[in-house]
């Protein structure tokens, strides 16, 4: 399967860009900034063509263990009376738990302890100690990146705020940043450089920057890809830590059933993967309660299928996967969201999408309730059949196939699905 890596990537940043807003306080297109900063500096540097694709994907992906840490933090709090991670052990194990997940990829060029180590400061006083010299280098032009991002506003474009940035990073020299990067940002970054940060500006700049390849991916290769984007979005919240997995998996279970091609079925197990990304938009608060939504708060909640909408709708070149995974809310009867389509603009795998999702949402466990049985679900899938919500003939397909799949009792489907 064909796959364009920096396209997917760029597309969830604006999901991982709000999750990293709701734990650090970054400002939106925060990854997406560290990216351009990374390919103006590494071409300073001389990387080549494959090392700066690379490079703007670690720039996307350099936080993205962010919501695993935080459920992390959450179960040490438990067993240290509250107590949070120290801030330099926050670094070490987001920045680990990161290392892991981007093994998960296949990338073109060795990119080694890149995520590990990109709070590494010059002179070793960063959480692992290492000195610039033991630091690779794509990790140092990222940290670069991100302190410069962290420490400006990169859309104010005047003078005196460029100027503070270039002062910024020449102070820093040899304590933050090493001399072969502050030499090469410094001696390349103009002026002009500062439209670029522009949300108008910085999707085209990405694109055109460096060269962008589909290349050819094995069915693992998609499927590790999917898995990673898929715990981002789960590990949001514990209530629903397996749910964007669990679709997937069943998702391409169906497909394989329905004989969708090989290629087909992965696609489609990647749109289930990222169904739920939306919910990166959501604030924990309504997403992490442990009781069931108020109307207000769930009205928030159903924001998150336009979310997934307009972070998938980036996706040029898989405007299929786009469609399967931002309709998975759409009801036949046009009483669905976010854009209430009907029976005859619902596709067959947007109808079986919605209806593995509402499937996996009832068997899952949740705070208030057990998971459903199958048989208890699909009597409610029928009954939401028979109200014109959803597909009859996908219901009694998805119970050929699952029938053997035995999960415990428990009511009620209204306070389920308004959380899913």
């Amino acid at each position: 399967m064909k796959i364009n890596l920096n396209e997917i990537l760029y597309a969830v940043s604006l999901g991982l860009d709000a999750a990293e807003y709701e734990y650090l306080g970054v400002s939106p297109g925060h990854s997406k900034r560290i990216a351009a900063i990374s390919i103006i500096t590494g071409k300073a540097i001389g990387l080549s063509d494959n090392e700066l694709i690379d490079i703007a994907a670690y720039s996307i992906l350099h936080d993205n263990a962010l919501t695993e840490f935080n459920q992390e933090e959450i179960e040490y709090k438990k067993y240290n009376g509250g107590r949070a991670y120290s801030s330099t052990d926050f670094m070490i194990r987001h920045c680990t738990i990161g290392e892991i997940n981007t093994k998960l990829l296949p990338f073109r060029t060795n990119n080694r302890d890149v995520i590990l180590l990109h709070h590494e400061n010059a002179d070793g006083s960063g959480p692992f100690h290492r000195i610039s010299q033991r630091t690779p280098i794509k990790a140092q032009i990222i940290h670069l990146g991100d302190m410069i991002d962290t420490h400006f506003n990169l859309l104010d474009q005047r003078q005196e705020n460029y100027d503070a940035i270039i002062d910024y990073v020449r102070v820093n020299t040899g304590i933050l940043f090493s001399l072969e990067v502050s030499e090469a940002f410094r001696g390349t970054f103009k002026k002009k450089h500062m439209k670029v940060f522009s949300f108008d500006n910085i999707d085209g700049f990405l694109r055109s920057s460096i060269k962008h390849h589909s290349d050819e991916y094995t069915p693992k290769e998609v499927h590790d890809l999917a898995t990673l984007i898929a715990r981002i979005v789960d590990f949001k919240s514990h209530y629903t830590c397996k749910h964007s997995l669990g679709v997937a998996t069943k998702a391409e279970i169906m497909a394989i059933h329905y004989n969708f091609s090989q290629e087909k079925s992965i696609r489609y197990y990647l749109a289930g993967a990222l169904h739920d990304i939306g919910k990166l938009m959501i604030h924990n608060s309504i997403l992490k309660k442990p009781a069931k939504l108020t109307d207000e708060e769930y009205l928030v909640m159903k924001n998150h299928a336009y979310y997934t909408h307009e972070i998938l709708k980036g996706l040029k070149s898989m405007k299929d996967i786009h469609d399967w995974a931002s309709h998975h809310h759409e009801k036949m009867n046009g009483k669905g969201y976010p854009f209430g389509l009907s029976e005859k603009e619902l596709t067959q795998e947007e109808r079986l999408m919605t209806c593995v999702d509402i499937y996996q949402a009832l068997t899952e466990e949740r705070p208030y309730k057990k998971g459903f049985s199958h048989q208890q679900t699909i009597q409610m899938l029928k009954e939401m059949a028979v109200n014109g919500e959803i597909d009859g003939e996908i219901v009694d397909e998805i119970n050929a196939v699952f029938r053997f799949y035995q999960l415990s009792d428990q009511p009620s489907v209204t306070e389920i699905l308004r959380a899913d």
